[in-house]
């Protein structure tokens, strides 16, 4: 193994020859080196640029409550001094022109003019509408959501069921002509203006006026809010759209929301499996962890710190920063309970799935000894999707950037478990013929798979942690100018970091099964897709208890 230190993002736009000169890496892995570290950039700009807008206005609680150290709540990797630097003179910062941040031209404050709608109706598609009623539904939506002159006519709306979800009805839906609104519209007055480098289109609209032709519509299933919070999906979805993460939103209402349609393909199981895309997909999670030093957890409160419109809208939103993992197995466990006797009733075809429920006690105790283990971890919490299966991440289709959506049980949570619960998913066939809820376990990454993802994992980690500055009142621009610091490691140092990602992650394996376990026999009582939920849960928790007895 060499012991040079590793370069990990090159100043001033290389060429991807030169890069894969400087790494040994091929020329296309170069390329993908060079298009992730301007993906990175763009994201951190976001993130000063809402700090500077935010900070003047903020109070002592609000935003430059961000202050304290990220190594809080993220603490950083085990890097010396001397590699990361302090922001003293010898740092050797490396500087990259304005041209290089800007989205194509548009502007950091481009992109807040959006408001979102909240509104206190019903998507009614429970009776099986006909295409036609379907159609006349959607177009009275879209006329509350919008309020476009002229309105929309049904004639005007087709409408197309996407597969895919387990637990919501999502359709594809297009405007024909493309609505428009007058430029009086308090709602969508900037709804033209948004991020046109991350999301692939060619441009904005022709007129101010004019509004996109295609939308995804979000109708969400039975059963489903009782444990699963979307007041909570929503708060984070509002946040992260600000700053460029998924696609943006337009209107929510009682069973649903509208947003954005991102022109794209759904990743496959073979696709993660491919190293480049494993290497893309860890540089996606490791930015969004890297969030919680921005979106930090506000100890004691659920709103004390949040600009006034979020802490109205989103009032009952837990951002204490309490893991995830926990406020869902406490709050499922609870309902399991509850549920009992129909939860006895839905598995009584599945002699596994009867025998674990008959040994139920032996679950409890094996939940009890997982805690202790996860206490034990000292894994950080970030802000984590906690759901990265490839059917929640999106392959633009213009520039074959990677997109993640469906955070509906996105929030604060074990770094380990979330890169777990995607190692995890690598086991999944949602689309198999004959057997799509079961996993195959001989599909795990093997060594040699997981350290490529966290070897990229640890680079992007470090590369974020020695530029995202967690004091919201600094600027880090001058007349245009940003400059970012360069980071190198050796190949030691990264070894390190992976063996110590890899102790980490194990814990939380067990923790993953059973996580979906209990929500697949939740599921198994309420949810009317076509899938079996009760065999899923059983080998879940088949899996946990397995697991867990070795550990």
């Amino acid at each position: 193994m060499s012991t040079g230190p590793s370069p990990l993002f090159v100043p001033l736009h290389p060429s991807p020859r030169l890069v894969a000169q400087m790494t040994g890496l091929s020329l296309e892995q170069s390329e993908l080196e060079v298009s992730q570290q301007h993906n990175l950039k763009r994201m951190l700009r976001r993130i000063r640029a809402s700090r500077q807008r935010a900070a003047p206005t903020s109070s002592p609680r609000g935003l430059r409550h961000l202050g304290t150290s990220i190594r809080k709540h993220m603490p950083s990797l085990t890097l010396p001094s001397a590699i990361i630097g302090d922001g003293k003179a010898g740092d050797r910062p490396a500087e990259d022109d304005s041209a290089d941040w800007l989205d194509e031209g548009k502007g950091s404050n481009e992109d807040d003019g959006l408001l979102l709608r909240k509104m206190d109706i019903i998507m009614d598609i429970s009776d099986a509408p006909s295409s036609d009623v379907l159609r006349e539904r959607v177009a009275d939506l879209f006329n509350r959501v919008f309020e476009p002159k002229p309105k929309i006519q049904a004639a005007h709306v087709d409408i197309r069921r996407l597969s895919g979800a387990m637990t919501n009805c999502v359709f594809m839906v297009a405007i024909n002509p493309a609505p428009t609104v007058p430029s009086s519209s308090h709602h969508l007055s900037h709804v033209h203006k948004w991020t046109s480098s991350l999301r692939g289109k060619a441009g904005k609209p022709t007129s101010s006026h004019l509004l996109p032709t295609k939308y995804l519509l979000r109708v969400y299933g039975t059963g489903v809010d009782e444990f699963l919070s979307r007041e909570k999906e929503l708060y984070w979805l509002s946040q992260l759209t600000s700053l460029g993460f998924g696609p943006r939103m337009y209107g929510i209402f009682g069973n649903g929301r509208l947003e954005e349609f991102l022109e794209s393909t759904t990743l496959t199981k073979d696709d993660i499996r491919d190293p480049s895309t494993s290497k893309h997909i860890a540089r996606r999670m490791c930015e969004l962890h890297s969030l919680v030093s921005y979106y930090r957890p506000y100890a004691g409160s659920t709103h004390q710190g949040r600009p006034a419109d979020a802490a109205t809208m989103f009032a009952h939103v837990d951002t204490s920063g309490h893991p995830e993992l926990w406020t869902n197995v406490d709050s499922w466990m609870k309902l399991v309970q509850k549920k009992w006797p129909r939860i006895l009733q839905v598995c009584r075809g599945n002699a596994q799935c009867v025998e674990i429920l008959d040994n139920w006690t032996k679950v409890e105790q094996a939940v009890a000894k997982l805690r202790r283990l996860v206490d034990g971890s000292s894994s950080p919490v970030v802000f984590a999707h906690d759901d990265l299966q490839y059917g929640n991440i999106l392959r633009l289709t213009s520039t074959g950037e990677l997109v993640v959506v469906d955070f509906e049980y996105a929030g604060y949570n074990h770094r380990g478990f979330d890169i777990a619960n995607h190692f995890c998913e690598w086991m999944a066939d949602y689309h198999h013929e004959f057997r799509p809820h079961l996993l195959n376990e001989d599909m795990y990454p093997v060594k040699q798979q997981r350290e490529g993802f966290l070897r990229t994992y640890v680079k992007a980690k470090a590369f974020l942690d020695a530029n995202m500055k967690a004091d919201a009142g600094v600027v880090e621009s001058d007349e245009g100018r940003v400059v970012l610091r360069e980071i190198t490691l050796s190949d030691e140092r990264i070894a390190e970091e992976i063996e110590r990602l890899e102790k980490e992650v194990e814990v939380f394996i067990p923790a993953s099964h059973f996580h979906w376990g209990v929500w697949g026999l939740l599921q198994a009582c309420s949810s009317e897709i076509d899938f079996d939920y009760v065999g899923y849960a059983t080998q879940r928790l088949a899996i946990f208890l397995r697991q867990i007895k070795s550990m």
